[in-house]
């Protein structure tokens, strides 16, 4: 199939699909059909040669509308690429346009003040997840190949397990950041998403590694550390089976599954967030001192709470420590380590709580629990499709047995999170091809 034809495809499927998911900021559709009809006359780049794919609206794409989500922004348009880009375009991808995003990607919801919410495409009502919920979206119903997003605290892989897809967060540093809006940058990466951990693969042939380890890649069997204790104490039933399916799978093809206790924390990942808030806080003090009406509710109740204060965050930048430390540990005898990506399914848009474990929760600290820490030690950290469960995890249900495969249509995704030593980014990829490959794949949305 040509370039040209590829991108009329996918953008037919956003024509089909936008009016549910609201995947989408802008469209750039002739744009991408004089992109795709010119690299259909040139010889062909490699792996990425013609494959529509879809940016982050935090991401500068010059010439393309770029608003981050944000009142603030609205109109506004780059005079140049994020250094990302650059590449992804240099590899020879056609862009698609904008995906949506939670403003100035402070949120895990994708419920922007500018743009409205992205649905979930497996059931619209829900949220997608975030702060790439418009990547996620799009790439789960099938209107981009793939899609580049950014993640601070769970923003690629969060949306990858609550809508269906593969999302992967790169060793940090991998992937440039210049031209994109900061959050917190010392947590900031970028991340890409794809249908399949094959198609992760091949964008990510457009950010080289640094020279790799001489055993990046394990020459005898996988060793898997599961992780347990804190990682396990805050868990939606339907996610808890869904985990326990995907190990057994595992264990039955030979791989090497060993229990890591790891001990409570109870200041995460409410430590991480709080440096989340100290760094943005910062970052948009004076804009939103100049001008509070241009921030949605979120942001200003956010820009309105005061940060952690010196002692606070002296706690949490130890709890931090103490969790990276148990990580790196495990990693020391293990190749990857493994827990839900997120606890729950995704909830209802518009939820502000989630209640898991016996008690109610703000969302975002249920959504970002297991994948923030990974922002924190820079580590590579994949999420992958493992199940879909038959009903919300905040509405009533009976857990019994869960179904595995296509007769799961109508319910909600759930994702295997799997993490690696730094620079270790090949053996996360590896690793999730093995879970891929002994999953039933999930129904389209």
């Amino acid at each position: 199939m040509t370039a040209y034809e590829l991108t009329e495809r996918m953008l037919a499927a956003i024509e089909a699909t936008e009016p549910r998911l609201h995947a989408y900021a802008t469209v750039t559709a002739e744009r991408a059909r004089a992109r795709a009809a010119a690299l259909d006359r040139e010889p062909a780049r490699g792996p990425l040669h013609g494959v529509p794919v879809g940016i982050k609206d935090l991401i500068d794409t010059a010439g393309i509308p770029t608003g981050y989500g944000s009142p603030r922004f609205a109109g506004h348009v780059p005079e140049l690429d994020a250094g990302a880009v650059r590449m992804l375009l240099d590899a020879g991808v056609v862009i698609l346009g904008k995906h949506t995003t939670h403003e100035l990607a402070w949120g895990g919801r994708t419920d922007s003040p500018l743009l409205g919410p992205t649905h979930n495409p497996y059931r619209p009502g829900h949220i997608p997840g975030g702060s790439s919920g418009g990547s996620a979206a799009s790439v789960a119903a099938g209107s981009c190949m793939g899609a580049l997003g950014s993640d601070t605290a769970g923003s690629v892989r969060i949306p990858a397990a609550l809508s269906g897809c593969v999302g992967f967060k790169p060793t940090r540093g991998r992937i440039p950041l210049d031209g994109v809006l900061p959050l917190a940058p010392s947590l900031d990466h970028l991340g890409v998403l794809a249908p399949t951990v094959e198609g992760v693969a091949r964008l990510m042939t457009a950010f080289p590694p640094p020279a790799a380890p001489t055993d990046a890649v394990p020459s005898a069997g996988l060793r898997v550390g599961w992780l347990g204790g804190w990682f396990d104490a805050v868990l939606d039933p339907e996610v808890r089976a869904a985990l326990a399916v995907a190990r057994a799978r595992l264990e039955e093809h030979g791989v090497h599954v060993e229990d890591v206790a790891v001990p409570d924390e109870p200041r995460l990942p409410g430590a991480v967030l709080g440096r989340v808030h100290a760094e943005a806080g910062r970052f948009h003090r004076a804009a939103f001192e100049r001008e509070p009406e241009l921030f949605g509710p979120d942001l200003a109740e956010l820009m309105r709470t005061p940060p952690p204060t010196a002692e606070e965050a002296a706690l949490d930048e130890a709890a931090i420590g103490r969790m990276s430390a148990v990580l790196l540990r495990a990693l020391a005898t293990c190749d990857v380590l493994a827990c839900a990506t997120v606890p729950v399914t995704a909830p209802p848009i518009g939820a502000m709580t989630v209640t898991v474990a016996g008690r109610e929760w703000p969302i975002e600290l249920v959504l970002t629990r297991h994948t923030a820490i990974f922002n924190a030690a820079g580590l590579p950290a994949a999420s992958i499709p493992i199940a879909l469960t038959p009903t919300p995890s905040a509405e009533p249900r009976d857990p019994g047995r869960l179904p595995t495969g296509p007769q799961n249509a109508g319910g909600l995704p759930v994702g295997l999170q799997l993490a690696g030593a730094a620079g270790r980014d090949e053996v996360v990829l590896l690793a999730s091809r093995l879970v891929e490959r002994l999953t039933p794949p999930l129904p389209r949305p």
